[in-house]
């Protein structure tokens, strides 16, 4: 199943609207009943992991999801703290622990002050087996590049892009989900100081990255998880008729294609031989915020409620 955010126009106080269609014929469109549905706030997708969904709203209240249940689980509140004259990022990721068969949340929130630049980051993990939060301690002290980044699920470990707190220098951070440590991943062998963006991603299990530059795309797979020199350029594709691409989605089912999230609100496939880029569009949907792959679940969350008894 595919799992869209779709922003209606015209106006952009209107909350998004997610759809799921079938997997990769984009049939059987239909809108989601999720609990944040009618709630006046804007709410997100970030991130999804054997058919549930991390739903973010707005004010950073975050719920597990299954749309095949219609059944879900509000996470415990998580105070957020603004001191004056500083500034936070906020990241998530969503995962699943084997080893105790545990769904896991982790948010990561960074401190910067305008004078002063980075100042402290908080990281809390959420356990579903236990639904309770706990403080993760001995963060490395280098920040993520985006705010609001998600972090991409490969080999039970969740993946962000950060950086130097100089800027000089860009890495892979690693959050391993079953031992609750912090590691990071080296970029392919390019300058960092001349992309116009980078995203990490994950296609058929292996992790990649997606470098644009003016004119040009790169996706790089890492062969051998772990090893430096396994990074494997899968193509270079040139870009200056077409929007950068910012993530890869998945291949599609015959392998000869994969779905790849474009900026300006679109999506696309990239045919692997001839390098070009088709572009998708949903009925009704002017613009595709954002797409995740899920597969249906039967399970039922332990301390859900069902979305029709939800009110915002």
């Amino acid at each position: 199943m595919q799992e869209y955010d779709h922003l209606p126009e015209p106006h952009m106080e209107t909350c998004p609207v997610h759809y799921s269609a079938d997997f990769d014929s984009f049939g059987n469109l239909r809108e989601l009943s999720h609990p944040f549905k009618d709630c006046k706030t804007g709410t997100r997708v970030f991130g999804s992991c054997r058919g549930l969904l991390l739903l973010v709203r707005e004010g950073h209240s975050l719920m597990m999801y299954n749309p095949t249940t219609q059944t879900y689980n509000v996470l415990p509140s998580l105070r957020v703290y603004r001191a004056p004259r500083t500034f936070g990022r906020f990241s998530y990721g969503f995962g699943y622990d084997y080893a105790t068969r545990d769904f896991k949340c982790v948010r990561i929130k960074q401190r910067f002050s305008k004078g002063i630049g980075y100042l402290m980051c908080e990281v809390m993990v959420y356990s579903l087996r236990t639904n309770s939060w706990k403080m993760v301690p001995d963060f490395p002290c280098y920040s993520l590049l985006c705010d609001l980044s998600v972090g991409v699920l490969v080999h039970e470990t969740l993946h962000w892009l950060g950086t130097s707190n100089d800027k000089l220098n860009g890495f892979i951070v690693a959050f391993n989900l079953r031992d609750e440590t912090f590691s990071y991943l080296p970029l392919p062998n390019f300058n960092f100081n001349t992309f116009r963006g980078l995203y990490v991603g994950m296609v058929d299990g292996s992790l990649c990255l997606l470098a644009n530059w003016l004119f040009r795309c790169n996706i790089w797979v890492m062969k051998e998880y772990g090893v430096a020199e396994s990074w494997t350029r899968m193509f270079n594709l040139n870009k200056r008729h077409c929007p950068a691409v910012e993530r890869p989605i998945s291949y599609s089912m015959d392998k000869k294609r994969v779905l790849v999230k474009l900026a300006l609100d679109k999506l696309a496939h990239l045919d692997l031989e001839t390098k070009k880029l088709t572009g998708l569009r949903l009925a009704d949907c002017d613009k595709i915020v954002d797409a995740h792959v899920y597969v249906e679940n039967l399970l039922v969350l332990e301390y859900s409620q069902f979305v029709d008894h939800v009110h915002c």
